[in-house]
């Protein structure tokens, strides 16, 4: 196993010393043309940020040319590795990201299903509170009005016969329910 991955270790460092040195001897070629066009650009920086875009393309399975034709999801695993190890180097150093994080689609998605799942809490919270007070205010011109609601719901949930587990689940969510709106239960 150490054998394998001391290969795969070598082959990462070969791969990388060449790019190194493609990067650094076109970086020597165009070194005059660059100051000419751009002095405020090193040409190490411009031949890295190409070498990295053409990379990136290449991963992606996109057309070097026109950039079309990429995968977007591996284009953001890549993305999402390239943020994490950013990430990691911040807080190595103490920095207070100041860039906000793009959420991918899956965060999106979950962060609109909380929002959701919250608004319907807050809705049942509101719509138990009125129920709740409706009938304790109902219950002092009518004292038997709880006991009617309960076992209105009682025969509806109560079956002789053998019930599924979903049945049953429903059966004991309602019962805890009602007892919960009439004042009965915790």
């Amino acid at each position: 196993m150490q054998d394998k991955i001391d290969v795969l270790k070598q082959a990462e460092k070969n791969m990388m010393d060449a790019i190194r040195a493609a990067i650094s001897q076109a970086t020597n070629e165009a070194v005059a043309a660059l100051h000419s066009l751009a002095p405020q650009t090193t040409a190490q920086t411009y031949f890295a940020d190409v070498a990295m875009r053409q990379l990136f393309l290449h991963l992606c399975g996109a057309d070097a040319e026109t950039a079309k034709g990429g995968d977007p999801d591996r284009a953001w695993d890549i993305l999402y590795v390239g943020r994490g190890t950013t990430r990691y180097w911040e807080r190595e150093r103490g920095i207070q990201s100041t860039r906000g994080k793009r959420e991918s689609h899956p965060e999106l998605e979950r962060k609109r299903r909380d929002k959701s799942a919250l608004m319907q809490s807050a809705q049942k919270f509101a719509t138990d509170t009125a129920i709740h007070a409706l009938i304790e205010h109902a219950s002092k011109a009518d004292p038997t009005l709880r006991d009617r609601i309960s076992s209105a719901v009682e025969a509806r949930v109560s079956v002789t016969d053998q019930l599924s587990q979903v049945e049953q689940d429903f059966a004991d969510l309602t019962r805890v329910s009602i007892a919960r709106l009439v004042g009965t239960g915790t």
